[in-house]
């Protein structure tokens, strides 16, 4: 299967994704606030029956909406189809709401874990399907197929009353009072915020592209994400936390902010520093010469999802002062740049026309909501971009190593190990050099949350980012 080829399964994919955000994403976002105040409030009973109304209105009302689409206008192979109906819509839905009872009784330790765990096996299922197969339809569906099956995980963390719930559906009827009038604005924003952080770009490449720039698009974002995918897992379970503070510790808000944005900013870095090159590097040995051209874009589109991750608190914030207004506006004014950027710069400039678009759209989001929220909770721009400062050394290592491999001349995997050592050594004297990175304080909170069996290596791999003067910090 080629890059053309490539982009069709891309195409179908980012489809099923779009579709399923609009049927999903307001209803999904209410299931999951009404839920969390009736188990709040002891009503065990009122969470089991939302959650078996919610997997009615996934299997009834999702699942044969979203495979329609995806019959009437999926241009793949039969086989492609089969796996993305049963794998990537039938199979999640039947179990969705295992993944919503996680936020609901606040195991966002056990979502991470799971998120985790997810991405690791994803990935050493593709190492081991590219070295076997060596073609990009089985890379494919070997990630469809895992990330599906994966949801059932979410069974287990899970209540046992909550479980049986989840696995007995019932007719989304009767829903709590003021249920629908909540899911239709908040979908209505979550749809738009999506096509602006998610790849929506494919859609326009597929009027204003070739198939095969479709394809090798969605490959070097698919590998953006996924390699970004531990950074994620380290930083989401720590947003929650520190939204809650909003309720019951106000003070205690700014600095935990600050916080997390060093400590994201900080993991971000080391995987722009010493990942993001070196699978870049390996694209066309992993995938073909036909890819050959994804690897400059990884690193692209990687830097960018690393900027996205740093700011996961600041949409985090938005979200728990309830700001729907202000997170629709950002969105808007989002998409409408993503869109202008895609339809100007795609025809002449291609794959990168698509990049620039997809980063201009989630940074034009990203820095509406910081304005607002960093005024709100007292905090400089001076300070942010300090505290954010390790991102942007990674970032700038990761696009001067790209270069300094591509015009190099040697083995492929030797050019990936060297980018990622000498990646990984510049990074940890660049902090200590801008004495940035995690302070003392910060790395200790780090050690506490760390299980057991990790706190002989953890504590010696966080001395290393430990960088930054605890009174230089303060707050």
């Amino acid at each position: 299967l080629g890059a053309a080829d490539y982009g069709r399964l891309a195409f179908l994919t980012a489809l099923m994704e779009v579709v399923a955000r609009i049927l999903t994403a307001g209803f999904g976002s209410a299931v999951v606030q009404f839920g969390a105040k009736a188990h709040a409030a002891g009503r065990t009973d009122a969470v089991s029956r939302l959650l078996s109304q919610s997997q009615g209105f996934r299997l009834l009302v999702v699942t044969p909406v979203l495979s329609l689409v995806v019959l009437l206008f999926a241009d793949v192979p039969t086989g492609a189809l089969v796996v993305a109906v049963v794998f990537g819509i039938v199979f999640p839905a039947a179990l969705d709401g295992a993944v919503a009872c996680l936020a609901i009784e606040n195991k966002t330790a056990d979502g991470a874990k799971i998120a985790l765990a997810t991405s690791l096996a994803t990935q050493a299922a593709v190492v081991v399907v590219v070295l076997l197969a060596r073609t990009p339809d089985a890379v494919w569906t070997t990630r469809l197929v895992v990330t599906g099956v994966a949801v059932a995980l979410c069974l287990v963390p899970i209540s046992a009353s909550y479980r049986r719930a989840v696995l007995r559906p019932a007719l989304p009827m009767g829903m709590p009072t003021g249920f629908w009038r909540y899911a239709l604005p908040v979908g209505v924003a979550g749809v738009i915020a999506g096509l602006v952080m998610s790849r929506s770009e494919i859609f326009l490449m597929n009027w204003l592209a070739t198939p095969a720039a479709v394809g090798v698009f969605a490959l070097a974002y698919g590998l953006a994400g996924h390699v970004f995918a531990p950074a994620q897992a380290f930083v989401g379970p720590i947003v929650p936390a520190i939204s809650g503070l909003l309720e019951v510790d106000a003070p205690a808000l700014r600095p935990a902010f600050r916080r997390v944005m060093r400590a994201g900013a900080t993991v971000v870095g080391v995987v722009e520093a010493v990942a993001v090159v070196p699978l870049a590097v390996l694209v066309p040995v992993l995938y073909g010469q036909e890819f050959a051209e994804a690897g400059p874009v990884v690193v692209a589109l990687g830097v960018a999802a690393g900027f996205a991750t740093v700011g996961g608190p600041v949409v985090a914030f938005v979200s728990a002062r309830l700001s729907a207004g202000e997170m629709l506006k950002a969105s808007s004014v989002a998409l409408v740049v993503d869109v202008a950027l895609a339809v100007a710069l795609i025809p002449p400039l291609g794959i990168w026309g698509a990049v620039v678009a997809n980063i201009g759209g989630s940074l034009t989001s990203l820095l509406l909501l910081a304005r607002s929220e960093l005024r709100g909770l007292g905090v400089t721009a001076r300070l942010a971009l300090r505290d954010a400062l390790p991102c942007f050394i990674g970032a700038a290592l990761a696009g001067l190593l790209m270069l300094a491999t591509r015009l190099a001349q040697g083995n492929p995997w030797l050019l990936a190990a060297a980018a990622a050592a000498v990646g990984g050594v510049l990074y940890v004297g660049l902090l200590r050099v801008t004495r940035s990175g995690l302070t003392p304080a910060d790395s200790d909170a780090v050690v506490r949350g760390i299980p057991r069996r990790g706190r002989r290596l953890g504590p010696l791999l966080l001395g290393l980012l430990t960088a930054r003067p605890e009174a230089r910090s303060s707050l």
